[in-house]
């Protein structure tokens, strides 16, 4: 057994394996600075590009490259036997160390480096497969780190385009919802408010003023009801009025009053009425001028109308205007039947200027009436069009609240991404100049000068060892399956009886000094034997000093 172990050992294919060593380095700039794209750790990388090295096409372009495994592609056309006979020829071993994280300060184990190693019956062979795997494996990373970068910089450019659409809508939308309630926005509704009240002080403003102008046209007419359309015989001009002409204006103006106040039969207004006659006969004036009684008509007229917008109809100032303007009428029509003799006295006559001055003031006063009157229906319909848009507003602020919120979310999400997008184009700079994390080639592959299978010197003991095993059980299993009869108690258990006499073995001399030389033989070969293993377990297998470490520690732990 040991000779056909040693033969089968001897004669087992040599293996030859190639290694190469990649070291895992650190981000050259600090993460602070510039942040990577790539935030997986390092094994994972590892494993990633190590299963895209191992696809079916790929380990099939190397095995072709390279002219591998010829009888076992030659025997079958599948190819996922190749496939498995390559990847067990692969490996790839993690190498790592205790570190502190910088973070929280704690130890744990890190990758720091990897391995990467093919075995091959040609030595050569294992150096350029195991070569091409480190080149792969490098450019692999390389080319993983920028297209992350490079994806993550496009997907946020794209992401960012389409909030920068979004943001213009909403522009837009805001836009058209300004010019369809542009006097009813939110930012509006103080501005609205107090044209509100301006406009209505102003309408209190113009009422006041229109209220003291109407007082001013009552004493104009008063005054004009007074007032002779033309000047008494003789004179020709206002200064030569005598004093009788003032007290008779006067009179006028009191007899208006009175009739205001009282029935034209009262005794007051019949007094006063006699002494204008008697004035009016002294200055050859005539009662029945048509002109001075239409005057009093015009007055009557116009302060029943100024009344009429403070009292009702049956108010008894109403009344009494309204029969004095009767009574006016009735001696306006009296006065008119003598048409041809006031004819000739009215072209006979000078105008009155007093009259013309006040008849002016009358119009103009009248005519600013109506000015404020119009200035009043503006102010009011801008009123309502200001209280419109205020009730307006509460409705669109909701709306309005909604877009310009959506605008504010969409710009904010927005300018992050844009932020987002410029840290991802500084990782892809980052990559493409190998500023970042990288795999860097410490120690290539070379052609190995030893087989690392079979281990011959190994195999040869253990099969030593197995075969004096063998031998020694084989023998154990003999005798107990095909054991003799040995001993007094195995005699006496066979034949039923027990021996007369027990006659030991009778060695001769020469037996005697035989079985000694054969003793001391056995002994030497264990110690050379014994001598031998301890050797080949030193040089082979394990060094002693560590081996005696190893078993007193294993000592000390029990």
């Amino acid at each position: 057994l040991s000779i056909a172990t040693v033969i089968v050992v001897l004669s087992l294919p040599s293996s030859y394996k190639s290694q190469g060593t990649i070291l895992i380095e650190s981000q050259e700039i600090p993460n602070d600075l510039v942040r990577t794209t790539v935030t997986s750790y390092a094994d994972q990388r590892i494993e990633v590009i190590r299963q895209r090295l191992m696809t079916t096409t790929r380990v099939m372009e190397m095995v072709k490259k390279y002219d591998l495994y010829r009888d076992e592609r030659q025997k079958t056309a599948a190819t996922s036997v190749i496939v498995e006979l390559f990847k067990s020829n692969v490996s790839v071993d993690l190498v790592q160390a205790n570190v502190t994280d910088p973070v929280s300060g704690r130890a744990k184990r890190a990758s720091i480096a990897f391995t990467v190693s093919f075995m091959d019956k040609s030595p050569g062979k294992a150096q350029q497969v195991a070569n091409d795997l480190v080149t792969q494996f490098l450019n692999e990373n390389v080319k993983t780190r920028t297209d992350r970068a490079a994806e993550t910089k496009d997907f946020l450019k794209e992401e960012g385009d389409k909030f920068q659409s979004k943001v213009r809508e909403l522009e837009k939308q805001i836009a058209e919802f300004k010019d369809r309630y542009s006097g009813s926005l939110p930012e509006l509704l103080q501005y609205n408010l107090s044209m509100i009240e301006r406009l209505n002080d102003e309408i209190g403003a113009n009422q006041n003023e229109i209220l003291l102008l109407k007082d001013q046209i009552t004493t104009l007419s008063l005054q004009l009801s007074i007032t002779p359309v033309n000047l008494p015989m003789g004179v020709t001009s206002p200064a030569e009025a005598t004093t009788s002409q003032s007290q008779l204006e006067q009179l006028r103006l009191q007899y208006s009053s009175l009739l205001s106040k009282y029935e034209p039969t009262h005794p007051d207004v019949v007094r006063l009425k006699r002494q204008i006659s008697a004035l009016e006969k002294e200055l050859g004036v005539d009662s029945g001028d048509t002109g001075s009684i239409q005057n009093e008509l015009e007055a009557a007229n116009t302060e029943l109308r100024t009344l009429s917008e403070k009292y009702a109809d049956n108010h008894p100032d109403i009344k009494a205007l309204k029969s004095k303007i009767s009574s006016l009428e009735s001696r306006l029509a009296a006065a008119s039947d003598d048409t041809s003799s006031s004819s000739s006295i009215a072209k006979s006559s000078n105008m009155n200027p007093a009259y013309v001055q006040l008849k002016s003031k009358i119009a103009s006063t009248e005519n600013e009436i109506q000015r404020l009157r119009a200035r009043q229906e503006d102010a009011r319909t801008k009123v309502a069009d200001f209280e419109k848009r205020v009730s307006e507003t509460y409705q669109v602020q909701r709306a309005y609240d909604e877009l310009t919120r959506d605008h504010e979310n969409t710009v904010a999400k927005y300018r992050e991404l844009r932020s987002k997008q410029l840290q991802a184009e500084l990782a892809q700079n980052l990559e493409s100049e190998n500023k970042g994390e990288s795999f860097t080639l410490i120690e290539p592959p070379v052609v190995p000068s030893k087989a690392e299978k079979p281990n011959r010197p190994k195999l040869i003991v253990l099969g030593l060892g197995a075969s004096v095993g063998a031998g020694l059980g084989l023998a154990i299993l003999i005798e107990m399956l095909f054991g003799g009869v040995r001993g007094y108690a195995q005699v006496t258990q066979i034949v039923g009886k027990s021996p007369i006499v027990v006659i030991p073995i009778i060695s001769t001399t020469a037996e005697v000094v035989g079985r000694k030389k054969l003793r001391n033989k056995l002994i030497i070969l264990a110690i050379v034997v014994g001598i031998l293993s301890v050797v080949a377990i030193h040089f082979y297998v394990m060094n002693l000093e560590v081996l005696w470490y190893r078993v007193m520690r294993k000592l000390s732990l029990l």
